[in-house]
């Protein structure tokens, strides 16, 4: 019994429903066949065999039209449901070929883990495909590079420093160093700070015992930055906004030219002559296709961001 309820379940298909909607919908056979380009005896046949399926008729002739039966209302409640379900469906698909939705796994250094980042990348991007799903994960170098190679990310947005041979990079934007001090500090009322100045006045950095210290030390040699006195140390970029805005030391960022007009609460930029040049960013990915449109989607966003 149960397997012979089972095969005639099946026969419900969607077909043969939009058929009987199309019927009562249009107010007839005749119509319906019009409607959807099929002919009458078509619809004719799919209304039998939905009848014989259910054991029931469907659809009675009274006063020259067709009427539904009581089982046939049941039967076109659920049509109407299933075929609503079915467009959604149908809809989501096309939206998730067209990148338009799914969801998007992005690693990205703790550089970003900053209100520019949301304000000029993730809000836009939100309100612009508001179907996808992003998910954010903000850490290290290595926890990033790790995330990829294990595919619990889909992208990574960060420095190409030491990067694998298995990983792909493409270049996105350069940046500036960009020194922050507290409003009472000595340096945000010197109208013309030099770079020494900077230095001598001591800098917040991540702890010694920190790959991050290392990264960060290169990239400030790079930017012309070798000696320097160090203020305090503490581990992680938002413990360092902290820091600065007590007052406790300079705190230096590596800011991309979409965050320029962007600031820190409680923080001045220190006014260099001209600012340093910073690292370069971009996106990590492994040497693959991506599994979903969406991804490709959120990278060409990035890519508008950065200018690209």
């Amino acid at each position: 019994m149960a397997a012979n309820a089972q095969v005639q379940t099946t026969e419900l298909s969607l077909a043969r429903l939009r058929i009987l909607a199309a019927i009562v919908e249009q107010g007839g056979y005749s119509a319906a066949a019009n409607w959807l380009a099929l002919s009458q005896s078509t619809v004719s046949f799919h209304v039998r065999e939905l009848e014989r399926t259910l054991g029931t008729p469907l659809l009675m002739y009274r006063a020259r039209r067709v009427h539904l039966t009581a089982a046939g209302e049941a039967v076109y409640s659920l049509a109407r449901r299933a075929l609503r379900d079915a467009e959604e469906v149908a809809d989501h698909i096309a939206d998730l070929r067209a990148g338009r939705a799914g969801r998007v796994r992005l690693g990205a250094g703790i550089a970003f883990e900053q209100a520019f980042f949301f304000e000029k990348v993730v809000a836009p991007f939100q309100r612009a495909h508001p179907t996808v799903e992003l998910s954010l994960h903000f850490a290290r170098r290595t926890r990033i590079i790790e995330a990829v190679q294990a595919r619990e990310v889909d992208l990574a947005y960060m420095v190409p420093w030491q990067l694998p041979a298995d990983l792909r990079y493409e270049p996105l934007h350069g940046s500036e160093v960009v020194f922050f001090v507290a409003e009472d500090h000595p340096l945000a009322g010197n109208p013309c700070p030099s770079i020494a100045d900077v230095a001598r006045a001591g800098l917040i950095t991540p702890t010694p015992d920190s790959t991050e210290r290392q990264y960060y030390s290169a990239l400030l040699a790079q930017a012309g930055l070798r000696d320097y006195r160090v203020a305090l140390e503490v581990d992680g970029t938002h413990g360092r906004i902290l820091a600065a805005q007590a007052g406790l030391g300079v705190l230096a960022l590596f800011w991309p030219s979409y965050a320029r007009h962007v600031g820190l609460p409680g923080l001045r930029p220190v006014s260099l002559p001209a600012a340093p040049a910073g690292p370069e960013f971009g996106l990590i990915s492994r040497n693959e296709e991506p599994s979903a449109p969406v991804v490709p989607a959120f990278a060409d966003w990035l890519r508008q961001v950065a200018g690209v």
